[in-house]
């Protein structure tokens, strides 16, 4: 299997938010399968990254990351295929009438040989360094679904006493803020799904880099607001092992503070 267009190339078919649009084309897409459904974080998802972009492909089944390891090079023949934005994040998947309505669904398991194609195996997987100033909200944007990683970061104090997300038994997906570092303005949201491996655990107090998938949210196509939002893969993602801004450095000891006040 050839790749015939890049996946910059295959986003440039939906310009329209909230569009459902039918491949009619023979387009084939090639890509570095970035993440997936191992840690419970992404659900019936892999994400696909070229030179040129990402996209997320859903897919109705479980389990994904044992045919589909982070550093599998996938082909996808996407003719017959949907393509969609789900709160603004472009999607591929199947497109379907939900209690009356259109809605963008995951391509079927039975159908699914006849789409994604598995390739080589162990391909190197570098997240692109960016800053968040970078990460647009186009709807075609670099950056959309691609895997990132931001330095310098940490979670601002108020939430640094939390789990990552809901350990109830409601399972509600949680936000937590990260900042840039002294209560820096250039804060956004890493977004953990309740059902992840790793909801229940603490968040790291340092401060470092974190690596994630970028998306953003919108209530709709048309909403004006758009939230910035960071989903790791797993807490390796997150190497938050450096002082908090404005913390001593590590291993110093305080002998004496008299403030002579």
């Amino acid at each position: 299997i050839v790749a015939n267009t890049t996946i910059a190339g295959l986003k440039a078919y939906h310009t329209v938010p909230g569009a459902y649009d039918l491949l009619t084309d023979d387009v084939i897409i090639s890509g570095i399968v970035v993440a997936n459904d191992k840690s419970g974080n992404f659900y019936k998802q892999l994400f696909i990254q070229d030179s040129t972009g990402a996209i997320q492909v859903q897919i109705e089944g479980f389990s994904l990351y044992v045919s589909y390891p982070v550093g599998r090079r996938v082909y996808l023949k996407c003719k017959g295929l949907t393509l969609s934005d789900a709160n603004s994040n472009m999607v591929l998947g199947v497109k379907a009438i939900v209690g009356g309505l259109s809605s963008l669904e995951g391509i079927p398991g039975q159908t699914l040989n006849q789409y994604l194609f598995g390739g080589s195996l162990d391909n190197p997987v570098e997240p692109i360094p960016v800053t968040i100033s970078q990460l647009g909200t186009a709807l075609n944007d670099r950056y959309i679904n691609a895997l990132v990683k931001l330095e310098d970061y940490e979670f601002v104090s108020a939430d640094t006493s939390k789990t990552y997300s809901d350990t109830s038994a409601y399972k509600s997906t949680q936000n937590r803020l990260i900042s840039l570092g002294c209560g820096n303005s250039l804060s956004t949201v890493v977004r953990t799904s309740a059902y992840s491996n790793f909801a229940g655990l603490r968040l790291p107090k340092g401060n470092g880099s974190i690596t994630a998938i970028y998306t953003i949210f919108k209530s709709s196509p048309s909403s004006s607001t758009t939230t910035k939002q960071l989903i790791i893969r797993d807490t390796a993602d997150i190497q938050f092992n450096n002082p908090r801004c404005g913390a001593p450095p590590v291993g110093t000891v305080t002998l004496l503070n008299e403030d002579f006040d």
